[in-house]
């Protein structure tokens, strides 16, 4: 009987060393991520006021003030646009570096590097759309004007700062689930990151679906079928409730408040007309200005929906 136990305990020793130091469950070792010490554990929320505290950088020319309000929406003000770009780059990566690193390694067509054989297909199109070259001529259009190119860097060394904070146990928990340390950013990556945003803007096209569509159905069918607003939708305000249209607020309400501005001090608001050319982000590119000579129309294109959002909330002020 003990013979018989001392292999069960023996096998079982063994085969929960091969699972928590192998990667059979997870792309990372399983032991390693559930470490008390460097695992998820060490990536628990932290308390609001740990977010009190006072950073030096080499980098900063001046001091910059940094507040977090209710939403936790940061509040920058410096001196300078140096340090307020490098600020930026460092909550940025403090909140999105995950984010950031995935997004333009998609770009970039990289992302089997990082989770396999699985993200191939989508590598070859990104790849075949040349992303990376159209991000590299966006660099060298960036860095040829001496502002944006400060701008740029000083973004990127801000991102870096915070990248070169980070341990083991600090790492997001992205990072310790596939096993993967973020790579230093550049201003390629800044550039990859801005077109994948254009992607997301102009790579939508159903254009010819929808005229072979037209072409088979009647127009009574096709309405139908793709109508211009579903008829299952509620409004904003549901159709239940009566619309009763409120008080519009003056230019300046009386309780403006925020961090830069005490709401009993004088805050010149001028009321703009609106440009009579400007309305939604549809466009037109007439023939006389295209290779082909035909027009170019693009129809009202918006970004994706995204978890994390695209957008980072955050006042910059200098």
């Amino acid at each position: 009987m003990r013979v018989f136990l001392f292999f069960l305990f023996a096998a079982i020793t063994a085969a929960l060393l091969f699972i928590l130091n192998g990667t059979t469950v997870l792309p990372a070792p399983l032991g390693k991520l559930l470490s008390p010490q460097q695992g998820f554990w060490q990536n628990a929320q932290r308390e609001k006021d740990g977010f009190n505290e006072e950073l030096h950088f080499t980098n900063l020319k001046g001091k910059v003030d940094v507040y977090f309000d209710d939403r936790m929406v940061p509040h920058v003000f410096a001196e300078n646009n140096e340090d307020v770009f490098f600020v930026q780059g460092y909550l940025h990566a403090k909140d999105r570096l995950w984010q950031m690193e995935f997004q333009t390694m998609a770009a970039s067509g990289d992302l089997s590097s990082l989770i396999g054989d699985k993200a191939l297909p989508h590598d070859r199109e990104f790849r075949r759309l040349g992303m990376t070259w159209a991000a590299e001529k966006a660099v060298e259009e960036m860095e040829a004007d001496p502002m944006t190119k400060a701008a740029g860097d000083n973004y990127t060394a801000g991102v870096n700062a915070y990248i070169k904070t980070l341990s083991t146990a600090e790492l997001p928990l992205e990072y310790k689930l596939i096993g993967y340390e973020p790579k230093p950013w550049t201003n390629l990556k800044t550039a990859l990151f801005l077109k994948y945003m254009s992607y997301s803007l102009s790579s939508g096209a159903d254009d010819f679906e929808l005229t072979n569509a037209k072409n088979y159905f009647t127009k009574d069918l096709f309405d139908l079928l793709y109508p211009a607003t579903q008829d299952s939708l509620d409004p904003i305000i549901p159709r239940s409730q009566p619309f009763i249209p409120q008080t519009v607020f003056p230019v300046t309400p009386a309780t403006a408040d925020s961090l830069y501005f005490n709401k009993n001090d004088d805050a010149n608001v001028v009321q703009l007309q609106a440009h009579p050319d400007n309305g939604s982000n549809n466009w037109a590119v007439a023939g006389s200005k295209t290779a082909s000579g035909y027009p170019i129309l693009c129809n009202d294109p918006h970004l994706v929906l995204n978890l994390p959002s695209l957008w980072y909330e955050m006042q910059l002020h200098t």
